[in-house]
């Protein structure tokens, strides 16, 4: 399954980069103008290829299942955010080496007076400016993950928009229908994938609604949500992936947030997540009542013990709520019977927040697990260990032989701890391949 999922993920990578260089391709194989500057060349190859790139942004944030899978939701918006960045850079350079080649150009910034071509041009790029500008500082200027999903949106389409008109009325590069066919090509993946996320998709979860069953609350501020489909059968997921929960509105109002599902992926009855106060909209979870509708996006993330049949140890590092991911995982196991070691390094601030410490005791009867609790603020008489994992913690719990001896570690938990974390593992001699991690720093 991992050699399939490599070869999945090398195609898709591949025919990423085709259609991001299609453009410069066609430019470099038209005609050729003698006299045309290198530099105008350079800085139509630099829009063009810029152009794509955004263009296929809308396909790599659309969460296209078959995509997501080889990668890793984490992967995939990690990758959606720094190659939007080396995309701004590069449509950016365009009017810059425009203006380096021809002064006059500048001209073309009076919006009163220039052709419409170059308003078009303008309005784009002043667009493009606002789109970045708002995801960067997004969080430093505490605008809401909902609010900045739909104006992110809706300024992108019209960037996207404005420039394609800026290439059509500018002509000169697309002059000859096979190259119109490849813009028009764009034009058509981006209405199609925009059509997809913002009508096809939510009217689809609108029809496969999920109802609450139960309200739990557990130690550490963290309550757990059980649901049943409202109709059909219950969704099939791997141990640790996670869903897009929406509650309270429909799946049109860009107000949904992921969260880990943390039931046995064996249990067909139910499925759960365990969600902790940590803001205002978990905050209002514990206000859901029996019989409420709610949405559910997934599954999604490579971080799942699904593709590890064959793995002879288990390593499990989570952080606080951290945990949801990894107790799906021991659930799941203790259903199947499943009796490879594993090792449970379960970091938390105080004893009294430590989620499912109860249930892990039962669990630990039916599985061949050890847990080592790490308590930054250890109680009064505390003989397990305290502060902060590192390497000497790992290195004292962890068999030397387990460093070669294909075990796979799994980690969850708040940035800084997965951080610090995959750097002591590398020290006691683990490889970074071992190492699977999922973060949601893009909410």
């Amino acid at each position: 399954m991992k050699t399939r999922s490599h070869w999945t993920a090398l195609f898709w990578t591949a025919l990423y980069f085709i259609l991001v260089l299609s453009p410069l391709i066609i430019l470099l194989a038209g005609p050729k103008y003698s006299g045309r500057p290198a530099l105008l060349d350079l800085s139509i190859s630099m829009a063009f290829i810029g152009l794509a790139i955004m263009a296929l942004q809308f396909v790599n944030s659309a969460r296209l299942k078959f995509i997501y899978k080889p990668f890793g939701a984490d992967i995939i918006y990690h990758f959606h955010r720094q190659i939007g960045i080396a995309a701004f850079f590069m449509v950016f350079a365009h009017p810059i080496l425009l203006f380096i080649l021809d002064q006059r150009y500048l001209r073309l910034l009076n919006i009163i007076d220039a052709p419409w071509r170059a308003r078009f041009g303008v309005f784009s790029l002043l667009l493009l400016i606002g789109v970045v500008w708002l995801a960067e500082f997004r969080q430093k200027l505490k605008i809401p993950y909902a609010f900045w999903k739909l104006w992110h949106g809706i300024l992108a389409t019209f960037m996207i928009g404005s420039a394609l008109v800026h290439i059509f009325q500018a002509g000169n590069y697309t002059d000859l229908p096979w190259k119109q066919v490849l813009w028009i090509g764009y034009s058509i993946l981006f209405l199609l994938t925009l059509s997809f996320t913002r009508i096809i998709y939510p009217l689809k979860l609108m029809a496969n609604p999920y109802i609450v069953q139960n309200i739990k609350p557990e130690r550490g501020e963290v309550w757990t949500v059980q649901l049943k489909p409202a109709y059909g059968n219950m969704m099939d997921f791997s141990p640790g992936q996670f869903v897009w929960f929406t509650a309270w509105k429909t799946p049109f109002s860009d107000t949904e947030h992921p969260f880990s599902l943390s039931s046995s992926a064996v249990r067909k009855d139910f499925l759960e997540m365990s969600i902790k106060n940590v803001g205002p909209f978990t905050s209002k979870i514990k206000s859901l009542k029996s019989g409420d509708k709610v949405f559910i996006d997934g599954p999604y993330g490579s971080f799942n013990i699904g593709h590890y049949h064959q793995t002879k140890n288990f390593v499990f590092i989570p952080g606080g709520i951290g945990i949801t991911p990894i107790m799906s995982m021991l659930r799941s196991m203790a259903d199947w019977g499943d009796q490879r070691p594993v090792k449970l390094f379960y970091c938390n601030q105080t004893w009294d927040a430590v989620t499912f410490r109860e249930e892990i005791q039962e669990l630990s009867k039916r599985l061949n697990l050890e847990v080592i609790y790490i308590i930054e603020r250890p109680p009064e008489g505390w003989k397990g260990e305290s502060g902060f994992l590192n390497a000497s913690i790992l290195k004292k719990y962890l068999p030397a032989e387990w460093a070669i001896n294909d075990t796979q570690i799994f980690l969850c938990g708040p940035t800084p701890m997965m951080n610090a974390v995959e750097k002591a593992l590398q020290v006691i001699g683990f490889e970074e391949s071992a190492v699977h991690s999922e973060r949601y720093a893009f909410v």
